[in-house]
């Protein structure tokens, strides 16, 4: 019997290849997120030491501009979550749009794996009937020759 040869085995190989490519953009998308999440929550942590310096100094005898260079920073900490907050939102964007993607690439994969499948099925069931067919041949040859 000869070997099965899928004719799109080539662009299976190429869908094989472009969801890998996909997992792994999708991969370095969420960890972009996480490192966004994780400079957000440092940004909070700040703010909150901060805050917290600056009630401690309200009850203490402390100069003024010492208050207002801390009430300065905190308005600039908080600028800067906003600006995170911006950031975040873009980087789930793109997991997002990076998701679709693997989703199609996916879709696409799995659509030639079926064709492949349904193909290497006719192909076995067509060697099969070849198969029968000679060996009805052989039958009938020697019921003939007998």
């Amino acid at each position: 019997m000869a070997k099965f040869i899928f004719n799109m085995q080539g662009l299976l190989n190429i869908k094989e290849k472009l969801e890998e490519q996909c997992k792994t953009e999708y991969g370095k998308a969420l960890n972009k997120l996480e490192e966004e999440k994780n400079i957000l929550l440092n940004l909070e942590n700040k703010k909150q030491q901060n805050v917290l310096s600056f009630k401690e100094s309200i009850n203490n005898s402390v100069k003024p501009s010492y208050i207002d260079s801390i009430n300065k920073y905190i308005s600039f900490i908080d600028k800067k979550i906003e600006q995170q907050m911006l950031n975040i939102n873009k980087a789930k964007e793109l997991v997002e749009e990076k998701r679709l993607a693997l989703l199609d690439a996916m879709k696409d994969k799995k659509a030639l794996e079926t064709l492949k499948e349904k193909a290497k099925e006719a192909y076995f069931k067509e060697e099969l009937q070849k198969e029968q067919k000679i060996i009805d041949e052989i039958v009938s040859y020697k019921y003939n020759k007998a």
